[in-house]
Parts: C-alpha cells; sequence; structure tokens
C-alpha cells in the first residue's frame, strides 16, 4: 500500500463522509470562519459558551477529505473543552503533523487517522481547520463577553 493509500483509509472516509455535527447553531455566541489556501477548503465554526466551557459546537464544512474527517473527528470531542484544551490539542496535531510527534490521546485519540498526512504538508492547513477556527471563536466569544460588562 502506497502512502497516499495510507491516508485514505476507511474509517478516515466514513468520517469524512458523516461529518459530526455539521449544522450553524441558531444564536452562537461566538463564530469564526477559516480557509486551507492550499486546497481551497472552508470552515466555520460556532460555539456556546458558559465558564469558558464550550456548551455547544456547530460548523459548516466545505472541505476536502483530511480536512472534513478532522472536523468530523473533532466536533466529537469539543463540547466540554476549554480553549486551553483547545489549543493544547491543536499543539499535539502541530507537533504530529510538522515535527513527526505522537498523535493526541485519550478522546481525541481517533485523530491519529490523520497521521499517515503528515507527509502531504500542503494539506497540513486543511486539517487544523477545526482546532484554527475555534481557538479564533473563543477570542471573538471573549471580545463578546467584555463587551456585556
Amino acid at each position: 500500500m502506497g502512502a497516499i493509500d495510507d491516508i485514505y483509509q476507511d474509517r478516515l472516509l466514513a468520517n469524512a463522509g458523516d461529518i459530526t455535527r455539521n449544522q450553524r447553531l441558531e444564536n452562537p455566541d461566538a463564530s469564526a470562519t477559516v480557509f486551507s489556501r492550499s486546497c481551497g477548503s472552508a470552515l466555520t465554526v460556532d460555539i456556546n459558551m458558559l465558564d469558558g466551557v464550550i456548551t455547544d459546537y456547530g460548523q459548516a464544512v466545505e472541505a476536502c477529505v483530511l480536512g472534513s474527517a478532522s472536523a468530523s473527528i473533532f466536533a466529537k470531542v469539543v463540547v466540554g473543552k476549554t480553549r486551553e484544551e483547545v489549543v493544547a490539542v491543536r499543539a499535539a496535531m502541530q507537533s504530529m503533523l510538522k515535527k513527526n510527534g505522537p498523535p493526541p490521546k485519550d478522546e481525541w485519540a481517533e485523530l491519529a487517522l490523520l497521521e499517515p498526512a503528515r507527509a502531504f504538508t500542503n494539506r497540513h492547513q486543511s486539517i487544523l481547520l477545526p482546532f484554527d477556527a475555534t481557538v479564533r471563536a473563543f477570542g471573538d466569544a471573549n471580545v463578546a463577553a467584555s463587551d456585556q460588562k
């Protein structure tokens, strides 16, 4: 099996074909849209928060297979997480993709399906879309919260 075949495994394709939480929230506390210049993928996330924790999450995914799979896996786990937890798992994904670090563990372990993509640097940005958008949305939520005080 070649490197490209290693990426497009059945479990990864299943995640990409059935994206978790692939619907925008009606009244989000914050939203953010990010794009991948390398492949044209786009992702918009909506979050609701309480005391710095994500209580609901929605997304609109227009991404390649790798970006869609990443968004699907991410959405399965992100509710209940803080900004710090999202930043930490984003750092773990960057390390996995760019520095041959280990994949994320525990409830994020399914992200290891994307490990074979480390050889395809032009896809890293697409894989990181849900992480980048959520961190950006956290920033918007903090601004909105301070505006209401």
